[in-house]
């Protein structure tokens, strides 16, 4: 029987986080003027690159101190399942995240630890972060020359060179990072902002309010899907 070969971009925080994670650490150890930054973005004054140019000089933290904090963050309690039914069907998983690899990578190894091989070996394409005594070094491997949008991950690069071979591809999110490959997405699963764009705009979308969810919509499609 042929198996579907899909392409599934997903967003990170909010989506397979409980919370935005970038948003709890500036909360947590930034000087408050992040927020005014924030809002400048929220207006569409600045991109998401130059908004975390601007934030994340403002936080100070010990390491220690912010591990402790990644360690508590919850993740959605479907997402392992998700992550093993795309490694035995062999579609391609990609975590797409204007977030940071430093948190991401530890967040991952906790949530999919009890799982073996590709499932647990999930590619991320997000915005770097080390530290330099107690103040974050940030930098924006995925920012290519020539991208007009701003990114600070370039989605829509990463989308269109990541989608090659695969059937049909599938995008998983839940705000403004998310809407530019709504557009292009076969299949797009959304809550949140990502949702309301989509009704807006009239871009056919799954709602989803878990991974449960969005493990149905992937097996109705597989269902569905004819040699």
């Amino acid at each position: 029987m042929q198996i579907m070969k899909l392409a599934i971009f997903c967003d990170f925080d909010d989506t397979i986080t409980r919370i935005n994670v970038t948003d709890t650490v500036l909360e947590r150890f930034a000087d408050p003027s992040w927020r005014e930054i924030q809002e400048d973005w929220l207006a569409g004054k600045l991109s998401a690159r130059e908004v975390l140019q601007k934030q994340m000089p403002l936080v100070t933290v010990e390491p220690g101190e912010l591990d402790a904090l990644i360690d508590s963050v919850e993740v959605d309690p479907f997402f392992g399942e998700f992550a093993v039914l795309c490694a035995q069907n062999k579609h391609g998983l990609y975590i797409l995240s204007d977030g940071f690899d430093y948190w991401i990578h530890k967040i991952l190894r906790r949530a999919l630890s009890a799982y073996n091989g590709s499932a647990k070996n999930i590619p991320v394409f997000a915005c770097g972060l080390n530290f330099e005594r107690d103040k974050a070094a940030i930098s924006f491997p995925y920012f290519p020359q020539g991208c007009i949008h701003g990114c600070a991950t370039c989605k829509p690069a990463l989308f269109e060179r990541l989608k090659a071979g695969a059937e049909k591809s599938v995008v998983i999110g839940d705000g403004l990072s998310d809407l530019l490959l709504a557009r292009n997405a076969d299949l797009v699963l959304a809550k949140n902002g990502l949702r309301e764009f989509c009704d807006r705009e009239g871009i056919a979308s799954h709602a989803f309010h878990d991974f449960r969810d969005v493990l149905q919509t992937i097996k109705t499609l597989k269902e569905n899907y004819h040699d």
